[in-house]
C-alpha cells in the first residue's frame, strides 16, 4: 500500500488479495504517523465502523473492571473448574508458549513498553496499604512455605557450623558450601 489515496476497490483486492500485508501496512503507518493517517491509506466507507479512541477506550476497560470486581471475585470463589489441575494439564503448552516468548524477546519488548516512572506512579496511587493487607492476606501460605524452609535452612546450618573454621581455606571452603547447600535447598523444595 502507498502513501497516496486509494480507491474502496483497490483497497478491496487488497484487503482480499493480502489482509495481513494490509494489516501490518496500517499498523505501521498509525505507529508512525498517528491515526490521522488512516484518511490517507483507507478509502472513505459511510458503513465502516471506525473502532473507538484509545482515550475513550481505556477509560471503558478500567470503567468495566472496576465495576465487575463483585463478578471477579464469584468468579474466584465458583471457577467453571479447578485453575490448579487445569495449569497442570496446560503444562505442555506453557512451555511451548514460553519457548515462543523467549526466541522472540517478548520478554525484554514488554518491559520496554513500561516505564520506572508508570511503576512508581501506581505504587503511589495504591498506597503502602496495598502492599501490607496483601502480605496478611497471605499469612497461611508464608507459614506454609516457612515450614517447609525451616527444617532445610536449620540442615545447612547445622552442616555449615559443623565445618572447620581454623583457616581462611577452611571459611572460605565453609562459605562455598553454605551456597551449595542453600541452592541444594531451592531444587529440593521445588521437588
Amino acid at each position: 500500500m502507498a502513501d497516496e489515496k486509494i480507491t474502496d476497490a483497490e483497497f478491496r483486492k487488497a484487503t482480499d488479495a493480502d489482509p495481513a500485508a494490509v494489516f501490518n501496512a496500517l499498523a505501521d503507518a498509525y505507529v508512525q504517523d498517528g491515526i490521522e493517517i488512516r484518511d490517507e491509506l483507507v478509502p472513505h466507507n459511510p458503513v465502516t465502523r471506525k473502532v473507538i479512541d484509545a482515550g475513550r477506550w481505556a477509560t471503558r476497560q478500567v470503567q468495566g473492571s472496576q465495576a465487575a470486581a463483585g463478578k471477579w471475585l464469584d468468579g474466584v470463589n465458583n471457577p467453571s473448574r479447578d485453575p490448579i489441575a487445569a495449569g497442570i494439564e496446560a503444562e505442555k503448552k506453557w512451555v511451548d508458549k514460553i519457548t515462543q516468548a523467549i526466541q522472540q524477546g517478548r520478554r525484554v519488548k514488554g518491559l520496554q513498553k513500561s516505564s520506572l516512572e508508570q511503576i512508581k506512579a501506581t505504587a503511589n496511587a495504591l498506597g503502602a496499604g496495598v502492599y501490607s493487607s496483601g502480605v496478611a492476606a497471605r499469612t497461611a501460605k508464608i507459614s506454609a512455605r516457612v515450614a517447609e524452609l525451616q527444617p532445610l535452612a536449620q540442615s545447612v546450618s547445622d552442616t555449615i557450623q559443623g565445618m572447620s573454621n581454623a583457616t581462611d581455606a577452611d571459611r572460605e571452603r565453609r562459605l562455598l558450601t553454605a551456597r551449595k547447600l542453600m541452592i541444594a535447598v531451592g531444587t529440593k523444595r521445588r521437588g
